[in-house]
């Protein structure tokens, strides 16, 4: 292991190795970083739109509760197709 090092760091091949190595890992952890940003972003809109979902579940629930049995059914009428067309 000491020689790899004295290798990298004693001759003029291995400092141009080492400096290589060292902007590869710098741009792997900046695309790494880029990922892990997107994927964050993504989760986030993601669960903006499951609760926007449930904010709508419940206004239309609560909408329902109100109606009377009458109202309710003539409502439902309109989402039910009888089999006739």
């Amino acid at each position: 292991m000491t020689a790899i090092i004295a290798w990298l760091t004693g001759s003029t091949v291995g400092r141009y190795v080492a400096s290589g190595l060292l902007i590869a890992a710098v741009v792997a952890v900046a695309v790494w970083r880029i990922f892990a940003a997107g994927k964050n972003a993504e989760a986030a809109k993601q669960i903006q739109q499951s609760l926007e979902n449930l904010r709508t579940r419940v206004k239309t629930d609560d909408e329902i509760s109100r109606l009377s049995p009458d109202q309710r059914r003539e409502r439902l009428r309109g989402w039910v197709s009888d089999g006739k067309q």
